[in-house]
């Protein structure tokens, strides 16, 4: 399976992909990645299976409530944006844009699933928005996770660290493998 990664830093958003032995391609504008630019400059040249994006969250989060309410906000939509024109370019057959949830929903509409970290590994609850194309999934108990883990889950008992903060869960890093591979082979 073909996977590319938009957005990432720490590639734990497709780390059971790579762990399974998927070809995966990152972008991102730090860290070691694939391709070591801004997403709104990417124009795709080949052909995904499943793409997933992960555009900063800083613009659209609830906690700096100082921002104000949502509808008054004016966030910068380019990178959102850019994410959508790659998935539309590279035509995958499964895809996702994933976001805590917080003011993206106001600004793209309703998700198609809100999911909680905690249910697929993560040292806190953390409700999260996915929107795309995506295969049926199912969450996976911690310890399960634990094991598998290749150590890119924070799974302390909570922290400060924003990096830590944002790294997906490997628990829904290999539920949506395991669920696209079972519609790619089905």
């Amino acid at each position: 399976m073909k996977v590319l990664d938009l957005c990432t830093e720490f590639g734990s958003e497709t780390a059971a992909f790579r762990d399974r032995g998927h070809d995966v391609e990152t972008l991102g504008i730090v860290g070691n990645v694939t391709y070591l630019q801004d997403a709104r400059a990417f124009h795709p040249t080949k052909k995904y299976d499943f793409i997933t994006a992960h555009p900063p969250c800083t613009e659209f989060s609830i906690a700096d409530w100082r921002k104000g309410p949502c509808k008054d906000r004016s966030p910068d939509m380019s990178i959102v944006e850019a994410c959508f024109r790659i998935i539309t370019e590279a035509k995958p057959r499964f895809w996702m844009l994933e976001s805590p949830r917080g003011c993206l929903r106001h600004f793209i509409g309703r998700p198609q699933y809100t999911i909680r970290y905690g249910d697929f590994g993560h040292y806190c609850q953390k409700p999260t928005d996915l929107w795309g194309v995506l295969p049926w999934f199912q969450s996976y108990v911690v310890n399960r996770v634990q094991k598998q883990s290749n150590g890119l889950t924070a799974y302390t008992n909570g922290t400060h660290n924003t990096a830590q903060r944002a790294l997906v869960p490997y628990g829904l890093s290999l539920a949506m493998c395991e669920a696209t591979e079972r519609e790619l082979e089905g």
